[in-house]
């Protein structure tokens, strides 16, 4: 019986053949790392570009609430400076109809033989000074001041007898009290009062417009947030 013997370098080929299938084995690994790496890199890059123009949207969107933030505060200056210059208009219309309201209550107020020698007003407190003839007079007088819708905390302060005036005996006396005009008890609304009134509801009107817009704004870019995950 005879045997077939191989007698070709068998071995050698199979060697060759694996180290052929390693290498081919290696360069695929390493194409899918390299492949793999640059998918990844390229995922990462595009994430932070996104972020970074959702960061330079976010910082567009604070600088124009910085700018309308600070033409806001001007407003609110402005609309402060115009009050304030209503206050004063107000309290100069208020102290000359004040004035004039008193005197024209004068005449109802000191009865005949009272003499009113001097007048001083400070804001609402009036202090009065003069002379009479008697002191029932004096009386007529303080009931007077003391029944007037017009004034309280009417005061006696001192009553002198036996002054002598233009050759004869007088009574000098100082009375104080508080005077409010019937026309602050009663306002009626003002030109300065609607002016007032018209800045005020318009600084709100726009203040509420501004807040709206500016927390429908922050609403929006909350929502692109949660879709751009």
């Amino acid at each position: 019986m005879l045997h077939q013997v191989n007698l070709l370098p068998w071995r050698d080929e199979i060697r060759a053949q694996h180290k052929k299938r390693f290498i081919n084995l290696v360069v695929l690994g390493t194409l899918v790392a390299v492949i793999a790496q640059w998918m990844v890199g390229n995922y990462f890059h595009e994430q932070k570009s996104h972020q970074q123009a959702r960061l330079n949207y976010l910082q567009q969107y604070i600088a124009q609430l910085d700018t309308q933030i600070q033409s806001l505060k001007v407003a609110e200056e402005e609309h402060k400076s115009i009050l304030t210059r209503l206050d004063v208009v107000e309290s100069l219309q208020s102290g000359r109809n004040k004035t004039t309201e008193f005197m024209n209550l004068m005449p109802n107020l000191v009865p005949e033989g009272v003499y009113v020698d001097k007048i001083k007003m400070n804001g609402q407190e009036i202090e009065m000074s003069g002379i009479s003839d008697s002191t029932a007079r004096l009386a007529t007088m303080l009931d007077n001041l003391e029944r007037s819708d017009s004034l309280s905390d009417v005061e006696m302060h001192s009553i002198v007898h036996n002054k002598k005036r233009f050759n004869k005996e007088f009574q000098t006396f100082k009375v104080s009290f508080m005077f409010t005009p019937l026309s602050l008890q009663n306002p009626i609304e003002s030109d300065a009062t609607t002016v007032r009134q018209s800045l005020t509801e318009m600084q709100s009107i726009w203040q509420e417009q501004y807040i709206s817009k500016v927390t429908s704004q922050l609403e929006l870019i909350a929502s692109q947030e949660v879709l751009n995950g």
